[in-house]
């Protein structure tokens, strides 16, 4: 969770070093244990410190190494350093940086270095005559860019390309008209024109009078594995998840949890305890960080956190949800954050990082992704049903409906039945019951040529692929990258480093190459991580097959804004009319007030492009002063 930052001019003008000093400083609350600059002709790199592992102790970025000439500067956590040392020929010990590994990995393969890398890392190498920038498999660590035919920018947040004056804050009206859409397929636009951020598994080469931007490795669809018995996929999944685990675990500060009591979180957690229960000087640095509802029980999940506690070994920590507002502090959220986003639980992710950081954790284990790339099985019952495998399909229905407590029509009509109806008939039958509303002014999509019709289409059409398709889908498109670029900007400010074992590259190709039977199987998704999981995660976890909706937290503390909110809509929306159907927003705000628990998301991002527009973008836009670099 370091900062990197650069410049390249590549008209060949010197670079003057106050240019970086101004990008690199920009960037200080990343970086409390280190700040450097490295300047020479037209190229200058940045960094802010922020210690993480044991070998970041010694470590000392942008580094320049006079026997190669290369130059790095690097956000980065190298987990194949003890093959890398082999194949590279150099030491694997703590004095040995993962940045110094990156450069002789660059030094030996070339462009195709990233991808003999593991781990998550974002990094920019100067080679005296080309600069080369890449970010890791899964998009986990951040590069933002900036280019033209005289100079080239790239940072860890946007808000630090904003220091260099050929920088403008010009409006991507494009992105905008995407992110009321909920359009998470293009992972490179900004919300501000000619600012992109380099998507996950890609490289750029910036020369003088070319850059190539390449793909350095894709997920391949064709991947599948076939082994003896259950047993044995289980077994090898557990060896998988454990190295996913154990690499993530070097650190130099006590480990933090985040335990939400679901499978996921909760499986890591307790895989760690399994994995080094004799190691007692871990067992006191590990902290686990539980976000709790007393007032509001439908969004509440101590039963289930609890009994990951009761396993031992773990320093609990509660954070309240309750009476959080939304909206508490959102300019300063919207400043740390560069652009709008789509959680309404940001305040109470905060609450925690304010504890974590209170506590000492840097290091935190996320369950994000399990959803993802365990996979949840979408797909798989109507896919049973169309390949004529109706003796299976059955035999799922009601293994499934048994095990979520549903009746077996209920779930033949919402998981095989209505995504099969042509889109056209289920557009119709949205409307007749008031489900489907116009958000944007379409107007403004005209201006735009955005057919929302063709968006929506597509987006139908994922519902008539295989299992298999779906599970691809899920892994390789940009919603991974929109939750890791929210989470890592929201903790930067607490210096905190969030890692996470369910996007390890080594078992995202695993999981994605099981058999469906193994993703889905007696009514049980994520059905290898349930099997694997047998002795090691308590059963009433193990075989849940609910979460809480947290939904109830954020609709109940929504209203603790709703005279705000009755301003915002109907006095102050001239912001936002160019943009959305007030009409339509109203409509939603008026039912959500007698109602209090309809679906209120499309509402939540209007209001949230609204406070982006007004206090953010804008001020930005005319250089106002008051929102000042500060924690929350």
């Amino acid at each position: 969770m370091s900062a990197i930052t650069g410049i390249f001019r590549r008209n060949g003008r010197n670079v003057d070093p106050t240019e970086i000093k101004k990008m690199n400083d920009k960037l200080s609350h990343r970086g409390p244990d280190g700040s450097k600059i490295w300047c020479e002709g037209p190229i200058a790199f940045g960094h802010q410190m922020l210690h993480t592992t044991p070998e970041s102790l010694h470590e000392t970025l942008p580094f320049e190494d006079k026997e190669s000439g290369l130059v790095i500067t690097a956000d980065a956590r190298i987990d194949n350093r003890k093959d890398l040392a082999t194949k590279l020929g150099i030491e694997d010990n703590e004095y040995v940086s993962d940045s110094y590994f990156i450069l002789k990995a660059y030094e030996k393969w070339g462009e195709k270095c990233p991808d003999e890398l593991l781990g998550d890392f974002a990094f920019a190498i100067w080679d005296g005559n080309n600069l080369f920038c890449s970010k890791d498999h899964m998009g986990v660590k951040q590069l933002y860019y900036f280019a033209d035919d005289d100079i080239f920018l790239f940072s860890t947040e946007i808000k630090a390309l904003f220091e260099i004056e050929e920088v403008t804050y010009d409006l991507n009206e494009r992105k905008v008209a995407l992110y009321l859409m909920k359009d998470t397929c293009d992972n490179e636009l900004t919300f501000y024109n000619n600012i992109k951020n380099l998507p996950a598994s890609y490289f750029l080469k910036i020369g003088k009078n070319d850059i190539k931007k390449n793909r350095y490795w894709k997920l391949d669809p064709n991947l599948q594995i076939i082994m003896g018995s259950e047993e044995e996929y289980a077994r090898a999944f557990l060896q998988i998840f454990g190295e996913a685990i154990q690499c993530r675990l070097r650190s130099a500060y006590s480990l933090g949890f985040d335990l939400s009591g679901g499978l996921d979180s909760s499986s890591i957690i307790c895989t760690v305890k399994t994995l080094l229960n004799q190691n007692a000087i871990l067992d006191n640095n590990i902290n686990s960080f539980s976000r709790i509802f007393d007032e509001t029980p439908e969004s509440d999940e101590q039963y289930y956190i609890n009994k990951v506690i009761s396993i031992g070994g773990i320093k609990p920590h509660f954070i309240s949800g309750d009476n959080v507002s939304p909206l508490e502090n959102i300019e300063d959220i919207l400043f740390q954050l560069d652009q709008p986003f789509y959680s309404p639980h940001m305040t109470k992710h905060i609450k925690s990082y304010k504890k974590m950081h209170e506590l000492g954790v840097r290091i935190v284990f996320s369950g994000q992704g399990g959803d993802q790339n365990i996979s949840l099985g979408r797909n798989y019952l109507r896919e049973l049903l169309i390949t004529f495998q109706w003796r299976k399909f059955v035999r799922e229905l009601k293994y499934f409906s048994h095990n979520v407590h549903r009746p077996v029509y209920d779930t033949l009509i919402e998981k095989v039945i209505f995504p099969s109806l042509p889109y056209a008939l289920k557009k119709g039958i949205s409307r007749l019951f008031g489900r489907k509303l116009d958000l944007l002014n379409q107007n403004f999509l005209k201006s735009l040529h955005i057919d929302e019709e063709y968006y929506n289409i597509l987006a139908d059409d994922l519902n008539k692929i295989s299992s298999k398709e779906y599970h691809y889908y899920s892994i390789t498109y940009a919603v991974p990258e929109i939750t890791f670029s929210t989470i890592d900007r929201s903790v930067a400010f607490f210096n905190i480093d969030y890692r996470y074992p369910f996007y390890d590259k080594r078992l995202v190709e695993f999981c994605y190459a099981l058999p469906s039977e193994m993703k889905f199987k007696n009514g049980w998704n994520r059905y290898i991580l349930r099997l694997a999981m047998e002795n090691i995660l308590p059963k009433e976890i193990q075989w849940r097959a609910h979460k809480s909706d947290l939904s109830y937290s954020y609709k109940k503390n929504l209203l603790l804004e709703i005279k705000k909110l009755e301003k915002i809509i109907y006095e102050d929306n001239e912001i936002i009319e160019k943009f959305v159907n007030l009409k339509t927003i109203q409509k939603i705000f008026e039912k959500y007030k007698s109602e209090g628990n309809n679906n209120i998301f499309d509402f939540w991002i209007v209001i949230l492009l609204y406070y982006w527009l007004k206090y953010t973008y804008k001020c930005n836009h005319i250089n106002c002063s008051f929102l000042n670099q500060k924690k929350v």
